[in-house]
């Protein structure tokens, strides 16, 4: 045994001078300065956020750039910090705060408003209204298909302040949804896509080639452009646009719909209007 130590002793020996040469490069990726003291610090699970606690009883919301995004504010007792979810599977991450003193945990639910590019995509509503309601819609997906009603509600409701737009989610699973997502875009590009939206849910069963053009017929388009854009690369670029757009907020099932930004977590007509008047009144 005791050789085996010196033998041990003698191979860590040869093996310092390269432990000791190691390097570990390092880079300042952010500089962020809160305005009271940190007590303890959390990211969130998609490295996007960094949740500082601070004193005074505010946990400071800093983007991934550094930037203050936005403050919560807790229990001045809260001392410690932890989030947990796991967005891929559907768990929505919470954000808990707690005190070492008094054993008191609080939990909080988080909605950040995610920036939606929604320009070229199709709407209803005023062109400027102070409020988005986007839909990212799946043509194959049943429960999209249903959403219909609900979004009229909400523009009767609101025909000066809310508009409705249209983003494309097509789902990897439903084989016949980018191929109408397609048909939809190439209506677009003749101003019926609305016209060819409808029909495409209406004929949800029955999403084939031969279809699409059968409502192509019956919308009067011209067939042979409309067939020409289904094929357009410009068109395909489009629909991808739409998906990446949905990825980054997010969105994955469908129909997600965002007031702002804010992903709406119960499609409810008085759930949409809060987070309408929730809108309306910070512009206010």
């Amino acid at each position: 045994m005791h050789c085996r130590h010196l033998a041990f002793l003698a191979l860590l020996l040869l093996l310092l001078p390269a432990i000791a040469l190691a390097r570990v490069d390092t880079e300042v990726l952010q500089n962020i300065k809160p305005d009271n003291p940190p007590r303890d610090l959390a990211g969130s699970t998609d490295g996007q956020w960094l949740y500082v606690l601070t004193d005074g009883g505010k946990v400071q919301v800093y983007g991934a750039d550094g930037s203050l995004n936005d403050v919560i504010k807790v229990d001045p007792a809260m001392d410690r910090i932890s989030v947990a979810g796991f967005a891929p599977a559907g768990v929505d991450e919470k954000v808990y705060v707690s005190s070492s003193k008094s054993g008191a945990v609080q939990a909080l639910a988080v909605n950040f408003a995610m920036p939606i590019d929604t320009n070229g995509a199709p709407f209803v509503g005023p062109a400027n209204a102070p409020v988005e309601l986007v839909v990212f819609s799946d043509f194959e997906c049943p429960y999209c298909s249903q959403v219909g009603p609900l979004l009229e509600q909400v523009l009767q409701h609101n025909p000066k302040t809310v508009k409705v737009v249209f983003k494309h989610f097509p789902l990897g699973f439903h084989k016949s949804a980018r191929p109408a997502a397609l048909a939809a875009l190439a209506a677009q590009k003749q101003g019926k896509f609305w016209e060819m939206h409808d029909r495409l849910f209406a004929n949800q069963k029955e999403l084939t080639p031969e279809k699409f053009r059968a409502l192509a017929q019956g919308l009067k388009l011209n067939l042979g452009q409309f067939d020409k854009d289904q094929a357009n690369p410009e068109q395909v670029q489009r629909l991808e646009k739409d998906i990446n757009d949905g990825r980054r907020a997010g969105v994955r099932g469908t129909p997600t719909l965002f007031v702002n930004g804010r992903r709406v977590k119960d499609r409810d007509v008085a759930v949409i209007q809060k987070m309408i008047d929730e809108e309306l009144k910070g512009r206010k």
